[in-house]
């Protein structure tokens, strides 16, 4: 929900960024790429317990994952492909902070796993409503609208870090989020069933 409804008032500041990148004449799917690694290495510091490093590599990872769809904008390379890439690598990375903090706190399993539970079902609907809603927006599919999207979960996966005695609850509580999000996209395919030919 941040993303759709604060993303026109900080994209003046992406487009500045994105500009140095299109002056390195840095590809999209290089950026993508970069995010991705920046965001698995940010895993390999909160495994061992770098909270501090691993939150700002998680950012960072974040911040290059916003640039790469703005470089392939104002180059006029936005492709399908990109779009692929990138939904994959954004949901790699979010697995791999899962798994870091697994070994973070490994008695947090249970958490962990409906987490991924969670995600499956509300990338499945998402999916689904990409595949069937009208595009009409600039991205290069559907982007169906909901309670949890990318910088929810990032700023999720903050709290976790910093108030790791609480991870447990507050990982609960956005798992339900999740599953409310992917549960009202559900039903809102299902009403519109008769509308996809």
């Amino acid at each position: 929900m941040i993303d759709t409804k604060f993303r026109k008032i900080a994209q003046p500041g992406f487009d500045s960024i994105a500009k140095g990148f299109v002056a390195l004449k840095l590809t999209p799917t290089t950026i993508s790429i970069f995010a991705f690694f920046i965001g698995i290495i940010a895993s390999v510091f909160l495994s061992q317990g770098y909270i501090l490093v691993s939150l700002v590599l998680l950012w960072a990872s974040g911040l290059f994952d916003v640039i790469d769809g703005t470089v392939a904008r104002m180059t006029n390379k936005s492709s399908k492909l990109g779009a692929f890439y990138d939904l994959i690598f954004d949901r790699m990375v979010e697995s791999s902070i899962i798994l870091g903090f697994y070994f973070f706190h490994p008695e947090y399993a249970l958490a962990y796993l409906i987490f991924f539970i969670a995600v499956i079902f509300n990338f499945s609907t998402f999916m689904i409503a990409g595949a069937l809603f009208k595009n009409e927006s600039s991205k290069s599919m559907h982007y169906d609208i909901g309670l949890a999207e990318r910088t929810e979960t990032f700023i999720i996966f903050t709290l976790m870090m910093i108030f790791h005695k609480y991870l447990f609850w507050i990982l609960m509580f956005f798992n339900i989020i999740i599953f409310i999000t992917g549960g009202i996209r559900f039903f809102r395919i299902t009403k519109n069933s008769s509308n996809f030919s």
